[in-house]
């Protein structure tokens, strides 16, 4: 289970990102360290060469003052090619070799030829310089060189702005290749034990981080449809993990609500359908008990018909929300003026309003253009001025209006009913929701649910101001277009 957590995950790829810095560190200063040592002898060669010219000079010079009295002193002093020059260089060669300042250099003299005319004991491995690098020195250009295991520097010395002879000097790279071998083995003992030093404080600092998240998790197996209330403990981390249990508590805040939901939408719909099939079964249960006359059973069927009507009736309802939650129902969009809607349907219903003898108006100027369903924005209108007629006592009055107000159409629906309470306003698009909670009114409080669904799903929305003994209004905003 370890080897598949997160913990394991982010300590490998820890160790995986530490071991990739670790080998680009490792090989740079690897580089830097050897060029650094390969700069250092050739800049102490190209010294130890330009020292060793100007002692051999200052020697040169010194054994021939008694020379130079009543004497050319240019010639007597000429180092090209000059018998007495190649015996005095070879002279401090052999008396300044032993000097501790060059214990580890080697040196040689050669002079215009090519020819070696000194070389120090302890030369080895060094022989002429081959004619093809030869010429490039005697045109006055110094190099450097590695041969064997010895780093070379070879510079002509000038007279007169003429090669006058030539000192080549060389160290072994023995202290240079030493010195990168103990960094090779520094650097591959310290590799293995820093990435598994710093995997081990990884996996360490990854466990207590995720912490809160163990926790968290055993929260998480605790909780059940029947104990939503379980909460998880926010810590206190300012992070990631903080926001996590946050926005889970608040996910099982939807849940909690979307369970009580559904509870009292089964325990309501089981109510709603046990009234009509138990009025159903005491008809068939009375009417069975003996033989009754033909207008009795016609009583009778006529009544279970109104209790089918009714089941009918609550399982389109519930169809018709089930496929507004599902997004399942479709839409004929069309391009319609809502005033010439609403006018078509508070015609329809003034026979209703005539009945009950309630004053229905309607108030509203052309050109509100929508797009929308007519049939669906029919049963939205309808089912709202239903409603009205629901609670609105004779003599009442119902007034519907159209009005513009900015990008939308506003409709209002107004009657002179008890009103609702505060308390209840904001469950009466609930569905099953009644403010009558005797439930002998008709209908099954889905009205103002498939109500609010429709105005939704045409981008508006409905709200309602009401207080008791004042009636109610219902608002629904639809979005208009250009005509």
């Amino acid at each position: 289970m370890f080897l598949k957590s997160i913990r394991f995950k982010i300590t490998i790829l820890y160790m995986a990102i530490l071991a990739l810095t670790l080998t680009s560190f490792s090989l740079i200063l690897y580089h830097n360290v050897n060029v650094s040592l390969n700069s250092n002898m050739d800049t102490l060669l190209k010294s130890k060469a330009g020292g060793i010219a100007q002692a051999i000079d200052t020697y040169w010079q010194a054994a021939n003052l008694e020379a130079m009295d009543g004497a050319d002193a240019s010639e007597i002093l000429r180092k090209r090619r000059n018998a007495n020059f190649s015996r005095i260089a070879q002279r401090w060669v052999k008396e300044e070799s032993t000097d501790p300042k060059l214990l580890d250099i080697m040196v040689q003299v050669f002079d215009t030829d090519g020819k070696a005319i000194a070389s120090s004991k302890n030369i080895a491995g060094l022989g002429e310089i081959p004619r093809g690098e030869f010429i490039p020195v005697l045109q006055g250009k110094q190099r450097f060189d590695t041969m064997a295991d010895f780093r070379i520097y070879t510079a002509p010395v000038f007279e007169n702005e003429k090669v006058a002879y030539i000192v080549q000097v060389a160290s072994p790279l023995g202290s240079i290749k030493i010195a990168l071998n103990n960094l090779k083995v520094g650097l591959f003992l310290l590799f293995p034990i820093t990435v598994l030093t710093t995997g081990v404080m990884g996996a360490f600092l990854a466990k207590v981080t995720l912490h809160p998240v163990d926790n968290m998790i055993e929260t998480i197996h605790q909780i059940r449809a029947e104990n939503m209330m379980i909460k998880l403990k926010i810590p206190n981390t300012k992070d990631e993990i903080q926001k996590l249990a946050e926005t889970f508590n608040d996910m099982l805040g939807r849940l909690e609500s979307a369970f009580n939901t559904q509870r009292r939408l089964f325990a309501d719909l089981s109510h709603e359908l046990k009234t009509p099939l138990t009025i159903l079964k005491g008809e068939f249960e009375v009417i069975l008990k003996k033989t009754r006359s033909n207008v009795e059973y016609q009583e009778t069927l006529k009544s279970a018909l109104e209790e089918t009507d009714r089941i009918i009736s609550l399982a389109e309802n519930l169809l018709i929300l089930a496929k507004f939650d599902s997004k399942e129902i479709s839409q004929k969009s069309e391009k319609l003026d809502i005033t010439v809607l609403l006018k078509g349907i508070t015609n329809n219903v003034r026979g209703l309003a005539e009945l009950k003898e309630i004053m229905l108006s309607f108030s509203g100027l052309e050109g509100l253009w929508i797009y929308g369903d007519p049939n669906q924005l029919k049963i939205l209108f309808l089912n709202i001025i239903e409603n009205a007629f629901k609670y609105t006592p004779e003599k009442g009055r119902i007034e519907v209006s159209a009005v513009k107000r900015n990008a939308s159409a506003n409709i209002s629906i107004k009657d002179t009913g008890p009103g609702i309470p505060e308390d209840e306003i904001g469950h009466i698009f609930d569905r099953f929701y009644r403010v009558d909670k005797s439930r002998s009114s008709s209908g099954f409080g889905l009205g103002l649910s498939i109500a609010k669904a429709v105005a939704e799903s045409h981008g508006g929305g409905i709200s309602v101001q009401s207080h008791p003994g004042e009636g109610t209004t219902f608002i629904v905003s639809l979005p208009l277009v250009r005509p």
